[in-house]
């Protein structure tokens, strides 16, 4: 009972920093992709100290209450989209070939923020992405795109080292 007790305590305070981050987002401009990224790192410690479920339900509960809250929908969506990745990542560095697993971890990277985009635009209408999206020449959004994709890999490298540095002090 104890454990149990310690495990939901720690995923309620990293939820509400979670929320917290993502509606700085909506507040510091430049924030918007930083937030979502600082979010989801907090399930770093959740994935590492609480069972598999509460993670989930933690994942679950920041991205109801980010949609719900947080002044940025774009930041909102991205975690409600990528947020999650700190939880599947371990099973993704368990593909051998580190081709293919960077090819893995890309594929849901681009299929995540792909899928995010395409329903903010063509489904929710949200005019300032279309406006957004309008003015900007197409050159520019590729290679927005290929940014962030540099970005994901900082952030799963980081994500790694920040593994080993939990599971060390751990010990």
């Amino acid at each position: 009972m104890r454990k149990a007790t310690k495990e939901l305590a720690l995923c309620s305070m990293l939820a509400a920093l979670s929320v917290v981050l993502l509606c700085l987002g909506g507040i510091v401009p430049f924030a918007v992709y930083a937030c979502p990224i600082l979010a989801s790192g907090a399930l770093l410690a959740v994935r590492e100290e609480c069972r598999p479920s509460y993670a989930w339900c933690c994942w679950a509960a920041v991205a109801i209450l980010a949609l719900l809250l947080g002044p940025d929908k774009e930041a909102s969506a991205l975690y409600l989209f990528l947020g999650y990745y700190p939880l599947i990542q371990p099973k993704l560095e368990a593909i051998r070939q580190p081709v293919l697993r960077w090819l893995a971890k890309l594929a849901v990277a681009a299929v995540a923020v792909g899928a995010m985009y395409a329903l903010l635009i063509y489904v929710f209408c949200l005019e300032a992405v279309v406006e957004e999206f309008a003015g900007t020449a197409p050159w520019l959004l590729w290679l927005t795109a290929a940014l962030g994709l540099a970005v994901f890999v900082v952030y799963d490298i980081l994500l790694r080292r920040f593994t080993v540095i939990w599971r060390r002090r751990k010990r």
